[in-house]
């Protein structure tokens, strides 16, 4: 099902297009709107004020100072031009300070004092000029400054709106055509149903962008890029001119923009792509393949079928989620799959193995085309390449047996690369559905081998509570007993709490536990709606300030340190969420709390890239 295309009737005049032009460089819709907001007032704040002449200067220089974003600022400073300025801003503002200070009448002919202007008399004149006219000259400095604070503050409120509308307008258009596409599946996907018809999984090979060079593979490989931050990448990055975080965090080195989600980053990251393929440090297979690749994480492994997997499998539900996207991180994702032309980093999906992992995990046999250890974390990282056509075929038919998979992390990549093979479509009339951009990248991994690690909750705040009063409210919902040594929880619906200095173990009352659904009964679950809302007051863990985040692998001695600290109240220690829940969850279409799972070790980005042509 495809938008309607509107056409022209006839061709936009050239004033017409260059109006367009200064209107989306002024309100860009991919700029956050309260940045754009004022670098539009400061850009028509300096416009406005009497700087003729290094007003563009000026409002570069501020808006670098500030990180704003410049170009709108330079555009709006235009809205002062030599015909506005001297034809309304300049008598406005003069009459406005006149009015305030009052200026005594002019008693002589500026003209005629000007007509005798030489190099002579000069500083005479001017001092006759000043002793007369200095009051006129506050007035008129009064008024100018006045009304461009009032115009910048117009602006910036116009701003705003117009970005947020705009912004909210072209996420709309850009996913009318995936509403319209998955009412189009659900349809289809019933009408299959109501003739007997099953749906079931589909895998195939590629041709892989990844590492010439075995011993490279390690340097050039990293982590993904949503698991650090700027600061952090650019330091795992330091010395590593081929790092793949140049491509999947390309803003590390682009350090006078702020905003991650600038057109320039996407820029950046295709360049540098571009140029690793140039330099002969990566290069595409000559033929498709699939790859499997291990994790050992102190002495347990995982293995992982490397291939790619069909859009239309996410939008039919054959591969499942269990958790919410966010916009701006989705978004972010669509517009650097479609920049760099590749899923530059996997999605971690998980099935119930019949049989499959038998069949690709032959290859352990066989010499690994990378085989090493990340210093940092001491995992193992070791990549099998299967090319065998009949092997492949195999290995693809036994896939088609499994009825669905599940994401177990990488939300945003799948939602990303689903969206970016419709965009694709879209484009293609001759659309077949074969072609390389209908799919994205993916791991398979059996449930079997997978340990999802708990996710602890740190919190920022008392609400007016005191230590003795919050232990007092718990007994309400736990059977609380003090704790002699820092362990973690051992069973389901057991929590340990950590408060000045000493632990508790925290068992829910089982009256808290009856008739529950497949989400209520997830320890997150009971936890925020029995504590951390009614005591603490985070009704929204999404965006509440007062609480954070700890992954299982850093340690219960993480919490201890931020709550020693004094940075946090106390801590929650959480037993980790199941894979059966996740499963359970995802095939009753329900979606977990956020920061229910926390999977290690975690996929290295680079090894084995999927570009869409």
């Amino acid at each position: 099902m495809k938008l309607p295309i509107v056409k022209r009737k006839h061709p936009d005049s050239r004033s017409t297009r260059i109006g367009r032009v200064m209107f989306n460089r002024m309100f860009p819709k991919r700029l956050d709107a309260l940045k754009v907001a004022f670098s539009v007032a400061i850009g028509v704040f300096i416009g406005i004020a009497p700087t003729i002449g290094i007003a563009v200067i000026l409002t570069v220089a501020v808006c670098a100072a500030l990180k704003l974003p410049k170009v709108p600022a330079v555009v709006a400073s235009f809205v002062a031009n030599p015909f506005t300025q001297f034809g309304f801003f300049y008598p406005v503002g003069y009459m406005i300070g006149k009015s305030i200070v009052e200026p005594k009448k002019i008693s002589f002919d500026f003209l005629e004092q000007l007509e005798k202007v030489s190099i002579s008399n000069f500083r005479e004149i001017i001092s006759h000029l000043w002793a007369n006219a200095a009051d006129h000259l506050l007035s008129f400095m009064i008024g100018i400054m006045l009304l461009a604070l009032v115009f910048a503050l117009l602006f910036f409120g116009a701003a705003y709106f117009i970005v947020s509308y705009r912004k909210r307008k072209h996420v709309e258009v850009k996913n009318a055509y995936i509403r319209n596409l998955v009412l189009e599946d659900e349809l289809l996907i019933k009408e299959a149903k109501q003739q007997g018809k099953s749906f079931h999984m589909h895998i195939y090979p590629f041709k892989a962008l990844r590492p010439v060079r075995s011993e490279e593979a390690k340097d050039i490989s990293a982590l993904p890029y949503d698991v650090m931050n700027r600061a952090e990448a650019a330091k795992m990055a330091e010395n590593l001119p081929h790092s793949y975080l140049r491509v999947t965090r390309a803003e590390l080195e682009l350090p006078e923009i702020s905003d991650a989600y600038d057109s320039k980053v996407y820029l950046r990251a295709k360049e540098n792509l571009d140029k690793m393929i140039a330099d002969g440090v990566i290069a595409h297979e000559k033929k498709n393949c699939l790859y499997v690749y291990r994790q050992v994480m102190e002495g347990r492994e995982q293995y992982g079928l490397v291939c790619c997997v069909p859009a239309k499998d996410y939008f039919h539900k054959i591969i499942k989620k269990h958790e919410l996207t966010r916009a701006d991180k989705e978004e972010d994702r669509l517009r650097h799959v479609l920049a760099t032309n590749a899923n530059t980093g996997p999605v971690f999906l998980t099935y119930r193995d019949q049989g499959q992992f038998d069949l690709f995990g032959a290859v352990r046999s066989r010499k690994p085309l990378y085989d090493f250890v990340t210093e940092a974390d001491g995992f193992g990282h070791t990549v099998w390449l299967i090319e065998d056509e009949q092997e492949i075929q195999a290995i693809c038919e036994s896939f088609n047996q499994v009825p669905v998979s599940y994401i177990a992390d990488g939300h945003h990549r799948s939602a990303a690369g689903a969206r970016a093979s419709g965009y694709r479509a879209e484009q293609n009339k001759n659309n077949t559905g074969e072609e390389e951009y209908n799919r994205f990248l993916a791991i398979l991994f059996p449930s079997t081998q997978l340990k999802i690690m708990d996710y602890n909750r740190v919190l920022k705040t008392w609400n007016g509570h005191t230590p003795e009063s919050i232990l007092k409210a718990l007994e309400s919902i736990f059977n609380v007993k003090k704790l002699n040594d820092m362990i973690h929880p051992q069973q389901m619906h057991q929590v340990h709490m950590y408060l000045q200095g000493s632990w508790y173990q925290c068992e829910f009352k089982d009256e808290l536990l009856k008739d529950l659904g497949p989400v209520d009964t997830l320890d997150v679950s009971l936890l925020q709606k029995h504590v951390l809302n009614p005591f603490f007051g985070i009704d929204d863990p999404r965006t509440s300030k007062d609480i954070d985040f700890v992954g299982g692998i850093r340690g219960l001695s993480e919490l201890v340190k931020r709550v020693d600290s004094g940075e946090c109240s106390c801590a929650f220690a959480m037993y980790p969420t199941t894979l059966d829940q996740l499963m359970a969850i995802a095939d009753a279409n329900e979606i977990m709390p956020p920061k229910s799972t926390w999977f290690e070790p975690k996929l290295r980005d680079g090894l084995l890239v999927h570009t869409l042509d």
